[in-house]
């Protein structure tokens, strides 16, 4: 189950309710909290369709668009990013967001500790690990023998990594994102 977080748009939550509805043929849930909007639905194919559908309902209703398109998970998991895309959507300038581009876009966030704790919670990963991979230019046999973690060992757990939390250590930019979550160099 995924979800998107509106944030201000409670003028028009009905109308973006409904509109989402004829998008994704009532395959949703929705959910109005005091400041946000929150959208459940299964994994649609084409993640594009609902950006520009935010933009499009930004036109429309001329009103500043603060969006945050969650990744998988089940209900305890999507509670704990609904709170922490609350905060981050409080700090970020308008826009269309995921965990990945609100980093990048604002690095000093305050709630760093709580999106660290989020992303490791279901990998197999800890802190140690981010900044040893990181350390080493992100090359897993060199990572692998000064870690002293067989390379298969490595390979699975940066896997499980993306498969948790779409966050791909081998890739620069998701690197940097977790290495300063670390309190890297």
């Amino acid at each position: 189950m995924r979800f998107v977080l509106i944030r201000n748009a409670a003028d028009y939550q009905d109308e973006i309710t409904d509109i989402f509805k004829q998008l994704m043929n009532n395959s949703l849930k929705s959910e109005k909290r005091a400041t946000s909007l929150v959208i459940y639905y299964n994994n649609y194919d084409n993640e594009e369709d609902i950006t520009d559908m935010l933009y499009a309902l930004e036109n429309s209703f001329m009103f500043s668009v603060y969006a945050y398109l969650s990744g998988d998970g089940d209900e305890v998991r999507n509670e704990k990013e609904i709170a922490i895309s609350q905060k981050l959507l409080d700090v970020l300038p308008p826009g269309v967001y995921n965990l990945k581009s609100a980093m990048l876009e604002n690095p000093r966030i305050t709630c760093q500790r709580d999106i660290l704790a989020f992303i490791l919670e279901h990998s197999s990963i800890n802190e140690e690990f981010i900044k040893g991979f990181a350390e080493c230019d992100l090359n897993v046999s060199r990572a692998s023998k000064e870690m002293f973690i067989h390379r298969n060992t490595m390979m699975y757990k940066l896997d499980k990594l993306k498969e948790t939390s779409g966050f791909d250590l081998r890739n620069f930019k998701d690197a940097y994102i977790l290495y300063m979550l670390v309190g890297g160099k």
